[in-house]
């Protein structure tokens, strides 16, 4: 599990994470993040139960921002809290690839399609600009670059309520990939991010939400064959 200290707000974090002073959040967001990031990356697994102390120990805090990162953490579905024993990092179950699936076709073809009509010129350029790494395993960098290609559409239709549930439903995404389903294939998925550009770049809305919806369901299709994979 990574640690964190209260006072350090100008160091790097080794693996790429920004500190809590580079992204000017408060303790307690900062506390969700670093326990989001734990569970995202399978530092804190699926099924396990985590305590107050522990945390607050591990991230040299108090139980207080602990606690209220916690709660926040399950109100987003990410934990459950379990009285007198702690909380439980939520387990991934097969059914929850099917449904994270099928709620990011019907966010993101909305999305694409209203981004198409409003989408700015230094949008296009910042999309044209991403390029994924190479590589077979998932780390940070590839997931910060495919969540900023996708947030960056949804940003672009311009409805905060469509963005605020992309976002709660992409701590899924990840938590996914980083658990193992779905081998990252950075090379399909530069290929299909460039056919959605193309279609933005026409300001084709049908055919975005084409793309869009061929990408999500072939990224879909590696993940259950790799979780048929595993669990055989």
């Amino acid at each position: 599990m990574a640690t964190t200290q209260d006072t350090d707000t100008n160091s790097a974090k080794p693996d790429g994470r920004r500190t809590r002073g580079e992204r000017n959040v408060t303790l307690v967001e900062h506390v969700r993040g670093l326990l989001l990031e734990d569970i995202i990356r399978g530092h804190l697994k699926p099924g396990e139960m985590v305590q107050l102390s522990v945390l607050a120990d591990s991230y040299n805090v108090s139980r207080t921002p602990v606690r209220e990162a916690l709660a926040l953490l399950e109100h987003e579905g990410v934990v459950t809290a379990i009285a007198y024993k702690g909380y439980l990092v939520r387990p991934i179950e097969p059914r929850d690839v099917q449904d994270i699936f099928f709620m990011r076709r019907v966010l993101e073809t909305a999305g694409i399609e209203l981004a198409t009509k409003r989408l700015s010129d230094e949008s296009l350029d910042r999309l044209r600009s991403m390029r994924l790494p190479d590589g077979d395993t998932m780390t940070l960098e590839y997931d910060e670059v495919s969540q900023d290609f996708h947030r960056t559409i949804m940003e672009a239709a311009g409805n905060r309520r469509l963005l605020s549930t992309f976002d709660d439903l992409y701590n899924d995404v990840r938590r996914l990939q980083y658990a193992g389903i779905g081998t990252p294939r950075p090379d399909l998925i530069h290929e299909e991010h460039v056919e959605i550009l193309k279609a933005l770049e026409a300001r084709d809305p049908q055919l975005a939400a084409e793309r869009m919806t061929e990408h999500i369901d072939n990224v879909k299709s590696r993940a259950l064959t790799a979780w048929v994979s595993a669990g055989s």
